[in-house]
């Protein structure tokens, strides 16, 4: 039986003092075979960022991507006036991401803090048919969100993310789900199986006792050890990424970065692995 692929968040930051296959080969060794690019034209790295996607492409990675969600991307309003500027803004980078298709693209439900839940809805849902229409070789994942007292979200509910995907009712359209933002979110139960079923794409990470979360696991705050397996026996087989902040780890120095990378993308191969095989 086919099981989920390990991936991690590369940025070209990752590699700044040395090469890709110095800091891959260690990962790839533990169980590493995929990378996931977050696509943001405003980065001070872009530059380096597609550069380093056809490198891991050569070097056999299979590449995902993350749809830009930092302001001033976003897509509230395109159900309204701002269509035209949002696709303006996403087409550039999507198309990047349609050069390594098929593949999957992460993304952030439309969110403000004056725009109601409905209109935010409408703006999604147009949104990704919108997204799926112009890339028939992309599948898209809309991400459970941290609710946010000052902003109305799309994603900050489960149930928002599953009304979207039974809305859309496409095979290339699903659920992210974000492990590290269910329990910032105070969900730490198993969700039922029918929004299990809507997943293709995953995102874990450990969180720390200030509630900051993309860690490797190493402070044991996310129930990922019951939550992959649980997932696996849905017959899941897409990309779980881990998905880590390279700038709050860099006072640990390099060697126990690395440590912590292996070992965690070790156990996440582990988990889908053994419940896939039973």
């Amino acid at each position: 039986m086919s099981h989920g692929l390990v991936g991690f968040s590369m940025h070209p930051r990752w590699v700044y003092n040395g090469n890709s296959v110095d800091f891959l080969e260690p990962l790839r060794a533990a169980g590493l075979g995929a990378l996931e690019y977050t696509l943001d034209a405003n980065d001070p790295d872009w530059p380096y960022f597609l550069p380093s996607m056809e490198y891991c492409q050569q070097l056999g990675f299979t590449l995902c991507f993350h749809a830009p969600y930092r302001m001033p991307y976003t897509i509230a309003g395109f159900a309204g006036q701002e269509r035209e500027a949002v696709e303006a803004a996403y087409a550039p980078m999507l198309d990047v991401a349609a050069r390594f298709a098929p593949t999957t693209v992460v993304v952030h439900g439309a969110h403000s803090a004056s725009r109601s839940y409905e209109k935010l809805h409408a703006d999604s849902v147009a949104f990704l048919r919108w997204a799926l229409a112009r890339y028939p070789s992309l599948t898209f994942a809309l991400e459970n969100l941290c609710p946010d007292p000052e902003q109305i979200k799309i994603g900050a509910t489960h149930d928002g993310l599953l009304r979207i995907a039974e809305e859309i009712d496409d095979p290339r359209q699903g659920i992210c789900w974000d492990m590290g933002h269910d329990v910032l979110a105070g969900r730490y139960d198993l969700p039922d199986g029918d929004w299990l079923q809507h997943v293709c794409h995953v995102h874990v990470h450990d969180v720390d006792s200030q509630g900051i979360d993309h860690y490797p696991f190493v402070y044991g705050r996310v129930p990922y050890q019951s939550w992959l397996p649980a997932l696996a026996k849905t017959g899941f087989a897409a990309i779980v990424t881990l998905e880590i902040k390279s700038e709050q780890l860099i006072p640990l120095g390099m060697a126990r970065i690395m440590e912590m990378l292996v070992n965690s993308i070790r156990e996440i191969g582990c988990l889908l692995t053994v419940q896939s095989d039973r």
